[in-house]
Order: C-alpha cells, then structure tokens, then sequence
C-alpha cells in the first residue's frame, strides 16, 4: 500500500519539504524572536535608566535649592521659587503651619502628607494627585532656624513610557509597593515578587521578562531613583512588540497551509504527468500483450522520462511483432523442410532403395534359373547381388546416419564429430579436456556442426574447411571455419529469420535451449566462421 507513486511522493519528497520548510521557518522566526528580545531589552532597560537619571537629578536638584529659600521673606525668593510650582511653605517640629507661598489653603490640605514625611524623616513624598497634576514633597531643615522647609513640585511625566496599547510605567517604594502609577487602584499593590522589584530595590538597572498568572509575557525595564530609593518600573507586553508574522501562533497556520498547498501541487503533477501517464502505458502493454502491437503508438504526454518509455515500449512492441512474424515464417520453412525431406526421402526409397531391392529380386530369379543351367553363370549373379546388396545397406545406413546419428549415442561427441569431418572432407581437431556433456547438447551441437557443414558444402564452394571442437570449465565451443565465397551476415541473431537464414536460425534456437549461442563471422570473398558455444552444465 506504501509503493504507489502518491504515497513515494508525500513520503519522499512532501514531507521532507514540509519538515524542512518548517524547520526552516520556525529556526527563523527565533533567530528572529531572540535578536528582538535581546534588542527590546536593551531598549527598555536603556529608557528606564535614562528616565530614572532624569528624576534622580530633578529631585536632587529639588533639594539642593529648597535650603536656599525663604518663604517668609517672599522678596529673597528669586527665580528659584519657580522651581516648586506648588509652593513652599514652613512648619515647625510639630508639624504647625508658620508660613507659606503663595497661600495657606493648599498647604492646609496637604497637612496629613506634611505630617506623614516629618514622622518619617524622609526627604522626599510619595508622588500624589493633586487638581490633576502629580506632584512631590521634599522636605529640607531651614538654614536660619529649627523650623522644616517643604516644597511642593511636579516631577518628569512618565506616563508616555507606556510602549504600546497596553504598556505602562510606575514607581514602587523602598518595600516594591506601588507609589504612583496612571491607574490608581494599584497604588498601594505590593510588587515584591514581580521580575526586576528586587533589583531595582537593591539598586540594579536593566531589563528582564515576567510570566503573568494568565499566561502573558511581559518586557519588564527597571532602574533605581537614588535620592528616595525608589524604583521606576516600565513593562509592555511582549506579544506587542514582535510583529504580529513572527509569532508562532500565527505562522505555524501559514507555513502548515502552505506546505499543504506545496504537497497538493506535488501531487497533482505527480498524477497528471506521471501516474496517468504510467496507468496508460500499463493500458497498452496489456493490449499489446493480446496482439494489439500498435497500442503504444500514441503519446500519452507526462514527462519526458515517461515519453521515452512510450517509445522504448512502442519499440519492443514492434520487434516483437516481427520476431513473431519471423517466427511463424520460420516455422513454416521448417514444416515445408519437413515435408520436403519426407518427400525428398520416399523418392530416394523408391528410386534408390526399392528399385535396388527390385533389382535384387529379379537377379535371384535369374541366378536360381542359372543354376540349373550354367552354374558358372550363376555364380557372377551371385556375386553381382552381393554388390547390390552392399549398396543397399550404405544406402539405407546414410538415411539412418541422417535420421538418427547412431556414432553419437555409441561412441560420443568426439567420434561423431570426426566422422561428420571425415564426410565432409574437413579438418578436424580437439582443444583442452574432453567435457562430457549430457545427450540432449551433445546431440544439439552435433546437429548445429552438421547443418553448418550442410551449408558449406551447399553454398561455400570451400576448398579448405576446419573443425574445431574445444572444451574448457564451463563451456563447451564448436567452430568451422571456411575459406568460401562468404556472404552477408545479419547484424544480429533476431534478423536471421528475416533475412531467410532459416538454417542459422534453427542452430541459434537449439544452442540457446540450453544457454548458448551462435555467432557468425562472415565477408564475401574472405569465407565465413561459425561459433557455437553450449553451457557445459545448466
């Protein structure tokens, strides 16, 4: 079920493909997705640095020019006053009003951040809303008495941090709790255990990914802000930042259906320029098989290699109608050589044999009248039928020599050869060890030497002939060899019959029953050889 040409083609060549453009893809699509984790990284690491320095030297700059005012005596504030947008105002150690630019009220309101920085003794608040706008305390002793100086001031905007739809970023405290954030109803949260809090609380910078409980993956940018000791924190989700093409979620679908394209395009050439094409070869071989030789004539289109067998099949096709065409005239030759010989073997009966028995007869009247008369007479009868009688029996042992070789069952191959040399006045010789063979290849290399040395003495006009029988492990090689007229010899041994040699193809047929062949060498004018070879063994 797995060797038909579909199933070779998606086993050999689609799945290979796929795998491989898939491989290819997603070996891609990660180079691709750890070059831009690395890039974003360092990105977002690189902003929450540079915005952490910014708020670092904007809340140091604060506090180094807080000592130098003096909200009581308003002329003494110069430009510097400008610095604390939300006023400045001083308390004493209690946490009383004294005084305050430019009006009372909006200290008034800021009362409980004022009493929560003194009890803590930090310098800095924790950022809060106020009319819409982020603000800071900082805190700093006054230079002329114990009272505190307070300014109040906005600080850097971080709220376009935020890469993104859905990024953020936010300030955490000493502890990872969230100081300030653009959604309010996470001041407070504490982030202790989010990717970069401790970190950044132990005064790292950098960049690193966090796994929320959903299953999202964040880009998480971190870096201290060192006057408070706060950590200012940027995150944008990861799925954001890759292009939408490179996620595996969305390419694994593209490439698979892509690959699922390429294998139905496969496959639909395979089948219409192969197995169609192949189905319709296997068609006419099956024609041709029932005698329809010209069923593969037509072209079935496909490939080129299918072509080319078209035409090899169409080829065969043809030589086999004429090897059986050669055949059924070989066929023929032969029934009307049987015939012929049948008829050629009574007249020779009647006008030889009978005619000699005939003759007998009427010579034992004649010598048994003799007898009686002239005994002397009778005596040369006697003596003129023995002759007779001597011919008769060469005669018949000639036909009998010919119709059935009694010196090959009796004596062997050698012997019979010699003595079909010796008739046919050849020269006859024996190379290597004598093989004995079995009586079926002796018997047909005897006949296939006989039929050769028939045709030299029919056509040759020869008057020098050899033959030459060698042995050797494996086979067994029978030559003659003449120095005649010559003649055209076919180029190969399926065009003997069609040229008329129906002789040569009869010895070809009987050595290639057993595995061998005949081969014969021949020019006009330079006389001809004929080599038989026979398998010692089958």
């Amino acid at each position: 079920m797995f060797r038909d040409l579909r199933t070779q083609l998606l086993l050999w060549i689609i799945l290979p493909l796929a795998i491989l453009l898939i491989g290819v893809s997603f070996f891609s699509v990660n180079s691709h997705q750890n070059a831009m984790r690395d890039m974003v990284l360092e990105r977002d690491g690189t902003v929450a640095r540079a915005t952490a320095a910014q708020w670092s030297d904007n809340l140091t700059s604060h506090a180094r020019i807080l000592p130098t005012l003096d909200p009581a005596q308003p002329p003494m504030c110069d430009t510097s006053c400008a610095a604390f947008d939300g006023g400045i105002a001083t308390f004493d150690s209690n946490g009383n009003l004294l005084s305050a630019l430019p009006s009372t009220d909006a200290w008034k309101n800021r009362q409980a951040l004022v009493t929560l920085l003194l009890s803590s003794h930090d310098t800095f608040s924790p950022p809060f809303a106020e009319n819409g706008v982020i603000r800071i305390l900082v805190a700093a002793p006054s230079p002329h008495d114990r009272n505190l100086l307070v300014g109040a001031f906005t600080p850097p905007s971080f709220a376009e941090l935020g890469f993104g739809h859905h990024g953020v970023a936010y300030l955490v405290d000493k502890t990872g709790k969230i100081i300030a954030h653009p959604d309010s109803t996470r001041i407070g949260e504490n982030m202790s255990a989010h990717e970069g809090i401790a970190e950044v609380i132990r005064g790292e910078a950098g960049a690193t990914f966090h796994h929320t409980a959903d299953g999202a993956e964040l880009v998480v940018g971190y870096a201290p802000i060192a006057p408070p000791g706060w950590g200012l924190i940027i995150e944008e989700p990861w799925a954001e930042v890759v292009a939408p093409m490179f996620q595996y979620s969305t390419l694994l679908p593209l490439v698979l259906l892509f690959a699922a394209i390429l294998a139905l395009g496969a496959i639909y050439f395979g089948v219409r320029n192969i197995v169609r094409p192949l189905q319709q070869l296997a068609q006419a071989a099956n024609r041709i098989a029932y005698g329809d030789y010209g069923a593969a004539e037509q072209r079935v289109g496909g490939i080129r290699e299918v072509e080319e067998l078209r035409e090899t099949l169409d080829s065969m096709a043809h030589q086999v109608q004429s090897a059986q065409t050669a055949m059924q005239n070989y066929i023929s030759t032969i029934m009307r050589g049987q015939e012929d010989e049948r008829v050629r073997l009574a007249h020779e009966l009647h006008d030889d044999t009978i005619q000699s028995l005939i003759a007998l007869q009427q010579r034992i009247e004649m010598a048994q009248k003799a007898f009686a008369k002239d005994p002397a007479l009778a005596n040369a009868k006697m003596d003129e039928l023995k002759h007779m009688l001597t011919e008769t029996l060469v005669s018949v042992r000639r036909f009998v020599r010919d119709l059935r070789p009694t010196y090959l069952q009796d004596l062997g191959l050698i012997p019979a050869l010699e003595m079909l040399a010796r008739e046919s006045h050849a020269e006859f010789k024996v190379e290597g060890t004598e093989v004995r063979l079995d009586a079926e290849r002796e018997l047909a290399l005897f006949r296939i030497v006989q039929e050769a040395l028939r045709n030299v003495s029919k056509h040759a006009r020869a008057t020098q002939l050899a033959v030459t029988l060698s042995f050797d492990t494996d086979t067994a090689t029978a030559s003659i060899e003449d120095n005649g007229v010559g003649f055209d010899a076919p180029d190969t041994p399926t065009a003997y019959a069609q040229s008329g040699h129906f002789g040569l193809t009869g010895m070809q047929e009987r050595a290639q029953l057993f595995g061998g062949n005949v081969y014969i060498k021949s020019e006009r004018g330079k006389g001809t050889r004929v080599i038989v070879y026979v398998p010692v063994k089958n």
